[in-house]
């Protein structure tokens, strides 16, 4: 893997949360677009649509599953000005920077054909060809298998799909907040790491499997955005349609060669690499910095007093409100998870009273983490 030294963190590091850093798509590695430096190389080329706004709200998540930014992040997107070859049945590796251990939730990957030079990512008809969402036997998350395969996930591209040029969209989503209904923006706290690659897909395929656009695949009150994993879930629905099944025979004809992979050289190359890494030092710094003044929060959450952020756990009991021990936050009263009897559609102790964690309450630090 060649990512550099970057870590997605909590409160106030929105902007390290789940970047793309590279992908090697058919053998070919190829560096993605770093929104927090390539605006500043004018010259750089990407097989990524690009998200220029460069603060916490540019590049952390989206939150508004009806926004047009759901596509493949914030626009207005920068074009790619280059794009990847892959052989149809052969496999895309994604490669993003370190996920931060407590941001739960299922990893997506889409395709959609790209028919002209007019069609925009919202225009594009989206069918799912991977996901990992979660495994209630050994409690795992689809980001949880991407922290232990070294931030790294492998789809594989239908082998029977139509050839010609396709939007390859991948998605992290963190659940933690997901729980937090807001019926007036129509939004529930999931945040949503959408990243879009181009990528010429060769082959004899004649297949076009039918898509959904986005936005509009999802709605905020889906049981995958609307949920409390801090009580566990018993099922846990993927958000979006069903994986096309499809074929995954190998793919045919030679490994592509490619020329121009946005690889940067030279004196500008190493310049690039040092800036890169010193945003990784920086992060480390301000997440662990966010581990250690804010362990009291994210559903009552205790965290590990020093410990690594990437793996960082949480004692299931906060120990700041013995009268209250329960396993993370209820569902908001009246909200399609709420229920009356634990056990029944989550595990933990009865919800705390309503007023319990306001502004006043023992708990107004888990109010105030919003990252």
């Amino acid at each position: 893997m060649r990512s550099f030294l970057v870590l997605a963190g909590s409160a106030g590091l929105a902007a390290a949360h789940g970047i793309l850093d590279g992908a090697v798509v058919d053998g070919t590695y190829y560096p993605m677009y770093d929104p927090r430096l390539d605006n500043d190389y004018p010259g750089i080329k990407r097989i990524t649509w690009g998200y220029p706004k460069t603060n916490a709200e540019g590049t952390g998540p989206v939150e508004q599953v009806a926004s047009k930014d759901i596509a493949c992040r914030f626009g207005p997107l920068v074009e790619p000005k280059i794009n990847a070859v892959a052989r149809a049945g052969s496999k895309i590796t994604f490669e993003w920077t370190p996920w931060f251990g407590n941001h739960r939730g299922p990893v997506l990957t889409y395709m959609g054909l790209i028919p002209d030079e007019k069609t925009t990512v919202n225009d594009v008809n989206f069918f799912k060809i991977d996901e990992l969402g979660y495994d209630k036997e050994k409690d795992l998350w689809g980001t949880d298998d991407i922290i232990n395969n070294n931030s790294t996930r492998t789809v594989t591209i239908p082998s029977d799909i139509k050839p010609g040029m396709y939007a390859v969209r991948t998605e992290l989503i963190g659940l933690h907040f997901s729980w937090r209904e807001n019926k007036e923006k129509k939004t529930s706290g999931a945040q949503l790491y959408p990243t879009c690659i181009k990528v010429q897909v060769t082959g004899s395929g004649t297949a076009t499997p039918p898509g959904v656009k986005f936005p509009g695949a999802y709605n905020w009150r889906d049981p995958g955005i609307l949920v409390n994993i801090h009580y566990g879930p018993k099922r846990y629905i993927t958000p979006g349609p069903a994986v096309y099944k499809g074929e995954r025979n190998p793919p045919e004809g030679p490994v592509p060669v490619v020329k121009e992979t946005g690889e940067m050289t030279g004196e500008e190359g190493k310049a690039y690499s040092v800036a890169r890494i010193e945003h990784g030092k920086q992060l480390l710094k301000s997440v662990a910095n966010d581990i250690r003044d804010g362990k009291t929060g994210l559903g009552g959450c205790f965290w590990e007093d020093g410990a690594d952020p990437s793996t960082v756990k949480c004692t299931e009991i906060n120990p700041t409100s013995p009268g209250h021990p329960y396993v993370g936050y209820a569902q908001p009263v009246n909200s399609p998870g709420y229920t009356e009897t634990p056990g029944s559609a989550m595990k933990g102790n009865k919800p705390p009273p309503a007023s319990y964690g306001n502004e006043n309450g023992p708990n107004k630090r888990a109010v105030e983490f919003t990252g």
